[in-house]
């Protein structure tokens, strides 16, 4: 016989039961949580992928059943892994939910472009720093197409102030926003990004081996 597929073994990954234990959940609540929430921009992923998503959220402290973060990518080919995606509520969460966090500030420029400000500042405090961490992003560099840049654009670029300053402030990686995500996937991002991979420890036969919610369920169910 074959080796098992990766939906079988996915439950008996340690990450997988300390996030299911975590959320109070059964196994199968937890699955069906996951497809409608972290997973739900996707149809089929692999268990390279899954465990990426757990592992970000475990290392960040973030809900992978929330709307704080989930996976990305361009289309269905299984070519490169999904990119962990943190929504303006797993930003949020991560930056209020450090120790050494002592406050934000924003400045705006006074010029405007199309009815936005052309730059927006963001300045981050930490209590074990004595110069502060500050970040200038151009509208006309970070606009991008989506319907909220359309409806809400200013709003979006404090949002990719906050970001950039962020990572910077502390040093937050492998972790994208949505407009970065769609750029890497599109191969609009530098070659370094593009190559990016997330490893995974478990084994090779088993981890670029589609996954997908009625699968999922059926083994689950037994």
């Amino acid at each position: 016989m074959g080796a098992a597929p990766a939906h079988v073994t996915a439950q008996d990954l340690p990450i997988f039961r300390r996030c299911a234990k975590r959320s109070g959940m059964s196994t199968e609540s937890f699955v069906h949580a996951l497809t409608q929430t972290s997973l739900r921009h996707l149809t089929v992923w692999t268990q390279a992928d899954l465990e990426a998503l757990l592992l970000a959220s475990e290392r960040h402290g973030l809900s992978p059943i929330g709307r704080e973060l989930f996976l990305l990518r361009d289309g269905d080919e299984l070519d490169s892994p999904a990119l962990v995606v943190l929504g303006v509520d797993g930003w949020c969460s991560l930056i209020n939910s450090h120790r050494k966090f002592a406050g934000a500030q924003f400045r705006e420029s006074e010029e405007l472009v199309d009815g936005v400000p052309a730059w927006m500042e963001c300045t981050l405090h930490r209590w074990d720093r004595r110069v502060p961490t500050s970040v200038r992003e151009y509208f006309n560099e970070v606009r991008g197409l989506s319907q909220a840049w359309l409806t809400h654009p200013r709003r979006m670029l404090r949002h990719k102030a906050l970001v950039q300053c962020a990572r910077l402030a502390f040093g937050m990686v492998g972790v994208y926003d949505h407009d970065e995500a769609q750029r890497i996937s599109e191969g609009k991002a530098p070659e370094h990004a593009r190559g990016l991979r997330h490893p995974s420890p478990v084994r090779a036969a088993w981890a670029n081996k589609p996954l997908g919610v009625d699968a999922v369920k059926a083994q689950l169910r037994g």
